[in-house]
Formats: C-alpha cells, sequence, structure tokens
C-alpha cells in the first residue's frame, strides 16, 4: 500500500513539475530524503536484508550511501550521457538529470568549471562511488568492542 501511494504522489505532474524546477543537485536531495526516510522507517521495524539488520542511524547513512555509489555507476542519466551519444544537453528536462550521475557530474562540474568531459566522466562514474562506497561500508560495519 505505501509503495501505491508513493507511486501516485511521485508521478503527479505537480510533483515532476516541482522537480523540474530544481537543480540537478537539489532534486537529488530532494529524492535521497525520501530515500533515506524510507530506510530509516524500515529499520525501525527491524528491516532485515540479507540477515543483516540495520541497528542505527550511522548504518542507514551507511546503506544510503552504498546506495547512492552503486546507482551513479548504473543510471546513465548525466550529460555525459548526451554529450556521448551526440545528443544536444540543452534539450533534456532538469528532472533527468536530478539522478544520482547527473547531480554528481553537476556537481564537479561547478566545483570545476574548465574541467572536461572525460576529467568529469572520471570524477563522476569512479572517483565518487569508490569514496562513497568506502565512507559507507565503513559506517555500516560492525565495530569491534575491545571490552571483556
Amino acid at each position: 500500500m505505501a509503495f501505491a501511494l508513493m507511486g501516485f504522489a511521485f508521478s503527479t505532474r505537480e510533483w515532476l513539475l516541482f522537480l523540474n524546477g530544481l537543480n540537478p543537485l537539489q532534486g537529488l536531495i530532494v529524492y535521497y530524503v525520501i530515500i533515506f526516510t524510507c530506510i530509516f522507517a524500515l529499520s525501525r521495524l527491524d528491516l532485515v536484508v540479507l540477515g543483516f539488520r540495520i541497528r542505527g542511524l550511522a548504518q542507514t547513512l551507511g546503506l544510503t550511501l552504498i546506495t547512492f555509489a552503486f546507482f551513479i555507476c548504473v543510471d546513465w542519466e548525466s550529460p555525459y550521457v548526451q554529450l556521448a551519444t551526440g545528443r544536444s544537453v540543452a534539450d533534456v528536462s532538469n528532472v533527468y538529470f536530478q539522478a544520482e550521475d547527473g547531480a554528481v557530474w553537476y556537481a564537479w562540474s561547478q566545483i570545476l568549471p574548465t574541467a572536461g568531459p572525460d576529467v568529469l566522466r572520471v570524477l563522476t562514474y569512479v572517483f565518487t562511488p569508490m569514496l562513497l562506497a568506502m565512507i559507507g561500508g565503513f559506517l555500516v560495519s560492525e565495530k569491534v568492542s575491545l571490552a571483556p
């Protein structure tokens, strides 16, 4: 039932027009607030995934970062995809670029405005997911207790 309600709400014209008014980073933040909230709510309900029980905010954040890193690698919704396939970047809705890789590409292009597509590709699809997965893995892992 929850997925039906989310599907209904998040596919309305008003919602999509709201997202279209945001830049890629702003839209992605909205998207990940929804994802984080869902993972956190499920963790409060003792969600177990492949034998792993989410035990707190740090693990929830870690799983969110790992999810983010994964989707950077497999979404293919960034200006780079448009450039690599010979398409115009100007002809695409803002919502399209609010996926993980589109927002990361946008962030790196704002930080390094003179970087070319190949540099932005490596920063977006290689460096960023590697870093996020490492941080997420650290947050998810159980801490070793030295107390007897």
